[in-house]
């Protein structure tokens, strides 16, 4: 598998080779934390739980760059759900967003999550609303599925959380 280093780190220095002058509400560095509600199930194996809902807290850490009228960034995540059939999540998922009014953005974001069962691929979208100068909020879905020694895993979450801009 290519390495995500391989992939990223050159992907983000051509964003920001192209990014323009003027930043956006969301451009920069920023870190957050989030709640959510998992959804998650499991076929094929013999699990105490084929099905899981549960609350779980969440952390993020990202960086983004304005391209045009569109805002690219980088966000690791770490989503601590530990009930769910596939434990904990963490990866990196590009995000790409277009900030309506100045202060609200939609997004979509895909990537990578690996820490269980296996490595596999992370998708969502999502509304951030900057409220202030540094602070936003941001809601949103996300999902990833598993399929591992004969199994089928499934997560789907949703999120409320709160981002700080340096």
């Amino acid at each position: 598998m290519v390495s995500i280093k391989k992939v990223a780190a050159p992907l983000f220095v051509s964003l920001l080779g192209i990014a323009s002058a003027h930043a956006s509400e969301f451009s920069g560095p920023f870190v957050g934390a989030k709640l959510g509600l998992n959804f998650s199930d499991a076929t094929g194996h013999d699990f105490e739980k084929s099905t899981h809902t549960t609350f779980f807290p969440g952390l993020t850490a990202g960086y983004n760059v304005d391209v045009n009228q569109f805002v690219v960034g980088v966000e690791g995540f770490a989503d601590l759900h530990a009930g769910s059939t596939t434990k904990k999540d963490g990866g990196i998922d590009v995000k790409v967003g277009m900030p309506i009014d100045g202060n609200i953005m939609p997004y979509a974001r895909v990537g990578f999550t690996g820490t269980w069962p296996d490595t596999r691929l992370h998708y969502g979208a999502g509304v951030e609303y900057k409220f202030a100068k540094q602070w936003s909020v941001a809601g949103e879905y996300t999902a990833d599925t598993a399929h591992c020694d004969g199994g089928h895993r499934r997560n789907d979450s949703l999120t409320v959380g709160v981002h700080y801009y340096f």
